[in-house]
């Protein structure tokens, strides 16, 4: 199963990092230098993830017209945040595009990681199912769960959806998935249930007695997560190579998870791989978590730079999980997992 376009939509509340700073009492410039970015994009107090999820997937139709929306078997929606506890936000996203109701629609729940995992996960249930396309939406809005004051989320993350076409015929070839989970960590980047869980919870959160205690928002220890991805994604990058019979040399691109500037140039460096190699781009988003990895393939596949290119992907982050896959864009190698 191939990817065959992505497409992407940013909230259009914007906050810089003077704001950011000001709310934290944190450095504007450290926020720039060491975390990498400059401004990032919030949703509306009155917004959810439907919405925005909804924009991304309005912009893949336009952006293929060939695509039919009766042509849709399967629609998966990547998210840990979503706008109602029950029903699944896939079959909410499944009325509003008028998909078919033979669409087989259903949420994962995983965070940083989650894209690789769903690109997989689909790949499986489209040649077990036949299903000739499919969809595969990000969306997790750690706006919603963060505490206004956190300088230690506040500076990092953001918001955005992305919504990736997955075809039977041609594309981006997928290749075979490496992954993990060390649950011994979870506590590290944890949300507790119960309290940012509706659609009109913003930043400053519905229930101000719970925003005080700083209860129900996302709770991070940064240096536990830095020392996470340290130890398990270079062995994970070795293994998914190994998987599909490839060198660190097969990679044009490494695409990692944008957590921060800082970890994947620690990241990079470790494995003493070229800078031009592992692209940064995350100073106008920060870490938008499920949807950073595919909102590079993105800009990537924009800029024209991915033709018979090879593309590691890898995500890391809340489980402790992570997942590593490879992107073949055309020609050059092979790998027994790709058809």
């Amino acid at each position: 199963m191939n990817i065959r376009d992505i497409a992407i939509a940013l909230p259009a509340q914007r906050l810089d990092n003077k704001t950011i700073a000001r709310w934290t009492d944190g450095d504007e410039d450290f926020i720039k230098n060491k975390i990498g970015v400059e401004s990032r994009a919030f949703l509306r107090e009155d917004e959810s993830m439907i919405d925005l999820s909804l924009q991304a997937c309005e912009k893949l139709f336009e952006q293929n017209r060939d695509l039919a929306r009766d042509q849709i078997g399967l629609l998966i929606v990547v998210t840990q945040n979503p706008a109602y506890k029950i029903p699944h936000s896939s079959a909410i996203l499944q009325n509003k595009l008028e998909l078919s109701v033979n669409t087989a629609c259903f949420d994962i729940n995983l965070g940083c990681s989650g894209y690789v995992y769903a690109l997989s996960v689909a790949r499986a249930l489209m040649l077990a199912e036949k299903i000739e396309e499919a969809v595969v939406v990000t969306c997790d809005p750690y706006s919603k769960i963060m505490g206004k004051a956190d300088y230690e989320t506040c500076s990092v993350f953001g918001d955005a959806a992305t919504a990736t076409r997955l075809s039977a015929s041609r594309g981006a070839v997928i290749g075979r998935m490496d992954c993990g989970t060390d649950g011994a960590g979870a506590h590290h980047l944890m949300a507790k249930a119960g309290g940012s869980v509706t659609p009109h919870t913003g930043i400053w959160h519905a229930n101000q007695a719970a925003a005080e205690q700083d209860d129900y928002h996302v709770q991070m220890n940064g240096r536990a997560i830095f020392n996470f991805m340290m130890k398990r994604v270079p062995s994970s990058v070795e293994a998914c190579l190994q998987e599909n019979g490839l060198s660190l040399d097969n990679i044009d691109y490494f695409f990692f998870h944008q957590a921060s500037r800082y970890l994947i140039e620690n990241l990079r460096d470790k494995m003493n791989l070229p800078p031009d190699k592992v692209p940064i781009e995350m100073e106008n988003t920060g870490n938008t978590v499920s949807s950073s990895i595919p909102i590079l393939i993105h800009n990537f596949m924009l800029s024209g730079l991915m033709q018979n290119k090879i593309c590691l992907i890898c995500g890391f982050g809340v489980g402790l999980s992570w997942a590593t896959n490879i992107i073949f864009f055309g020609g050059k190698y092979d790998t027994a997992g790709s058809n």
